[in-house]
C-alpha cells in the first residue's frame, strides 16, 4: 500500500504527537495512534513505485506552494473503517488542497492496482471516487485532517470534552509532499517530492 502525505510542521507536529502520547499513557488500546503524523492525500495499491515517483514529480513540479488553515479539533464517531472514534485536527477546506489531491488522483489512476478497484461501498461518493482512483476520499465529500487516533467509545470519555475545548488556529505551509509504503501499523518514507515556488 502507497500513501501520499502531508506532513505537518513543528507546531502542529507537537500537538498530535502530545495527544497520541496522552493516549499511550493511558493504556488506551486504538488504532493509528503508533502512526507517523501526517495527513493522507491519496492511499492506495500501486504497481510501479518507480514510475509512481517520475509521474508526481513531473506532474506536481509546478504546482505552487500554499498554506492550510487546521481550525479545529473533531471526531469521525462510529468510523466505518474502524469501528472505533476517530480523533483528528480539522484542516480548513482549501481550494488548492483540493486541486493538488485531485492532479495527484487523476495522474495515479494508471498505476492503482486494478483489485483496490474492486473495494464496495454502499455510499454512492465512496463507492465512485473508490472505482475511479481505488481510493474512496478523492473529491469535494474529502474531509482533510491530521489523524491522532482512533479509539473505541472515545465520546465517552472524559479526554474527549478536554480535547473538543482545545482551541486551534494554526497555519501550515505546504511545500511537499511525501510518499510512504505502509506494511500493517509499518510506515516506511520512500520519497518527498517538492511543490514549486512562486515566481
Amino acid at each position: 500500500m502507497i500513501g501520499i502525505f502531508l506532513e505537518p510542521n513543528k507546531q502542529l507536529k507537537k500537538i498530535i504527537i502530545k495527544w497520541k502520547k496522552n493516549l499511550k499513557k493511558k493504556n488506551i488500546k486504538g488504532k493509528f495512534i503508533n502512526h507517523p503524523p501526517h495527513s493522507t492525500i491519496f492511499l492506495a495499491n500501486i504497481r510501479n513505485k518507480k514510475k509512481l515517483f517520475s509521474v508526481l514529480e513531473k506532474n506536481i513540479a509546478n504546482f505552487n506552494q500554499f498554506k492550510i488553515t487546521i481550525n479545529k479539533t473533531s471526531v469521525f464517531k462510529n468510523d466505518l473503517f474502524t469501528g472505533g472514534d476517530t480523533i483528528y485536527l480539522n484542516i480548513k477546506k482549501n481550494k488548492k488542497l483540493l486541486l493538488l489531491q485531485k492532479k495527484i488522483s487523476n495522474n495515479l489512476i494508471p498505476l492503482v492496482d486494478k483489485k483496490s478497484k474492486d473495494v464496495k461501498f454502499k455510499n454512492n461518493l465512496l463507492d465512485r471516487s473508490q472505482k475511479k482512483y481505488g481510493f474512496p476520499f478523492v473529491g469535494n465529500h474529502w474531509i482533510p485532517h491530521f489523524t491522532i487516533g482512533s479509539v473505541k467509545n472515545f465520546i465517552e470519555m472524559n479526554d474527549y470534552k478536554i480535547f473538543r475545548k482545545l482551541k486551534i488556529n494554526l497555519k501550515n505551509e505546504i511545500n511537499k509532499i511525501s510518499i510512504w509504503e505502509i506494511i500493517g501499523n509499518k510506515h516506511i518514507k520512500l520519497k518527498e517530492i517538492k511543490l514549486g515556488t512562486k515566481n
